[in-house]
């Protein structure tokens, strides 16, 4: 998302907005597939009996399982050889193989020996749960998968290649949202998602839908072609809008002021779309509004933070980072708080979501009327909607009072 938001700009020549614009769809169209990756993981995480997972470290950060150390950064040559080297194949199709080592060594400076392919996490987690020996058959838990979230209700039309197309008319793979109850159904939900990462299709395949991988391969050749002008703009790199301006090496502080308050609202839309998956997780799809438990009511406000966080991301990499002499660009620094836990009781879940909305007020009210009169009317927007949420979730806290309310924290109703 963020090397998606970093492109574009008043330095692109009008006659290539629309393939800006199309390379930006295609950045997007993996995100969401992404997305799709991270839903079908904590199905699984529910089907083992575990804990959902959507916390991490602050940007940049690394772990033994990550494929290298992570930064956000603009889109650039680099970055586009990183993402085709760790979405690559154990075997590079002609004719991209003979420019292997060149694409790895630009992405990468020691090459091969600096990064891990994201095919080899997910080859170590089929092998996990493929041993009997390490995971009984008796911890798969078939119980959890009115739990898990389902394409049904994630998959918002983006089958059949509804969106992120390489080129005008060509097919891109479903959003893949997997549910599992048992040990086979996992490991096909674990295969399909390596497969729509890493996969290459060769010549004379039937309509293929291209891979993470050859979409990014093919960002990398064109925009590789790019002369006399640049893409992206110059965006910070790692941004960070919170705590002390020298506080954290390897991060570039948000120093304008109007910029970092709109940073400090996109982390907490960003948290606030995190904080509702995770809840979406607790309720079960078998319940509807009578039970109290609105599970469409969180679903529905996921997705429209993913818009809000499209709409505050492209406001922001308007407006300076420090000093508006100079070029650096403000950008989205998703930044979380130190913990994404929800809280233990159902009613408590609810009044979480209500003291964030009304904490996005606060921060609407210190930016109205700094960033034009179309970012004006967006935020009066948001805050009408806001305003609805609250409704609905006020009624979620009454509801959740009442008798013979089934609930779940760890998987079982």
């Amino acid at each position: 998302m963020f090397a998606a938001y970093s492109l574009g700009g008043p330095q692109v020549p009008a006659e290539h907005h629309d393939k800006v614009a199309r390379w930006q769809a295609v950045l997007l169209g993996i995100a969401r597939e992404e997305m799709g990756h991270l839903v079908t993981v904590q199905n699984l995480l529910k089907l083992l009996g575990g804990p959902i997972n959507l916390e991490r470290d602050d940007f940049p950060w690394d772990t033994p399982f990550y494929p290298f150390p992570f930064s956000l950064e603009p889109v650039s040559l680099g970055s586009l050889a990183r993402y085709v080297c760790i979405e690559s194949p154990e075997t590079w199709p002609d004719p991209w193989a003979k420019r292997r080592a060149e694409i790895e060594g630009i992405g990468f400076p020691g090459g091969a020996s600096d990064f891990k392919r994201v095919g080899l996490l997910y080859e170590t987690l089929k092998n996990l749960v493929g041993d009997k020996t390490l995971i009984p058959d008796d911890l798969f838990h078939a119980d959890t998968l009115s739990f898990q979230a389902s394409f049904a209700e994630w998959g918002r039309g983006y089958a059949a290649g509804a969106r992120g197309a390489t080129e005008p008319g060509a097919r891109v793979p479903d959003v893949l949202i997997h549910t599992a109850y048992s040990r086979s159904t996992a490991l096909d939900a674990l295969e399909a998602v390596a497969e729509q990462g890493e996969a290459s299709h060769a010549d004379g395949d039937k309509d293929p839908a291209p891979s993470h991988f050859e979409r990014f391969m093919g960002l990398f050749l064109e925009i590789e072609a790019v002369t006399g002008w640049t893409p992206w703009r110059p965006v910070a790199a790692n941004p960070r809008a919170v705590g002390d301006p020298d506080a954290v090496p390897g991060t570039t502080y948000i120093g304008n002021p109007v910029a970092r308050v709109w940073a400090r609202l996109l982390n907490l839309r960003y948290r606030m779309l995190l904080s509702y998956i995770a809840h979406s997780f607790r309720i079960s799809g078998d319940y509807t509004s009578a039970d109290g438990l609105t599970r469409s009511a969180v679903l529905n406000r996921a997705f429209g933070e993913m818009y809000n966080l499209r709409a505050i991301a492209n406001i922001l990499v308007s407006m300076p980072a420090d000093d508006p002499k100079q070029p650096e660009r403000a950008a989205p620094s998703f930044e979380l708080p130190y913990s994404m836990d929800l809280p233990m009781l159902d009613r408590d879940a609810w009044r979480q979501h209500i003291d964030l909305l009304q904490a996005s007020a606060k921060l609407i009210g210190q930016i109205h009327g700094t960033a034009g009169s179309a970012a004006d009317a967006y935020l009066d927007s948001l805050l009408a909607l806001d305003g609805q949420a609250i409704a609905t979730f006020e009624a979620a806290v009454r509801g959740s009072r009442g008798p013979g309310l089934a609930y779940s924290v760890g998987g079982r109703a």
